[in-house]
């Protein structure tokens, strides 16, 4: 009798492919997620960029209160009007602007081409001028339409 030993012979390596069906309901189950997780985020944005214009629609439709003085609803136009060109166009763009500069970027911006340099003038002036002063309501009505088509753009 031969006395001699021989190795053991082990086992072929397991092959990592083909996956398991176990590995592919997974693999699939995380491309879903991933899937619902994207389309909320786009849906969200959608929403967002929705909100702000109907929000701006709304605040423009409320500023005209029949007894509210000229002066206040210049403010109010003025403020409202920022705050959409701030949307539109991002902070950086115009948020550092005033006086001329600013008057000038919405001459430059303006979705119909109205004059702010000219016809906005009265937005940077009212805040300076005296108490008594009038401003004519053809000045307000002016600025309120023209900020309409920045509401609507």
């Amino acid at each position: 009798m031969n006395s001699t030993l021989r190795d053991i012979q082990g086992l072929d390596a397991i092959s990592w492919w083909p996956l398991a069906p176990g590995w592919w309901l997974l693999i699939g189950f995380i491309t879903l997620l991933l899937i619902i997780f994207i389309y909320k985020i786009i849906r969200k944005n959608q929403h967002k960029k929705q909100d702000w214009r109907k929000i701006a629609r709304q605040e423009w439709l409320e500023l005209r209160p029949l007894n509210s003085p000229a002066r206040e609803q210049l403010t109010f136009l003025s403020i409202l009007l920022r705050r959409i060109a701030v949307q539109r166009h991002g902070r950086e763009a115009c948020a550092g602007l005033s006086g001329e500069k600013w008057l000038a970027w919405l001459t430059k911006y303006d979705p119909q081409g109205f004059n702010w340099t000219e016809s906005g003038k009265i937005l940077i002036e009212a805040p300076y001028m005296p108490p008594d002063t009038a401003i004519e309501d053809r000045q307000i009505d002016l600025i309120y339409r023209a900020i309409r088509v920045w509401v609507d753009e």
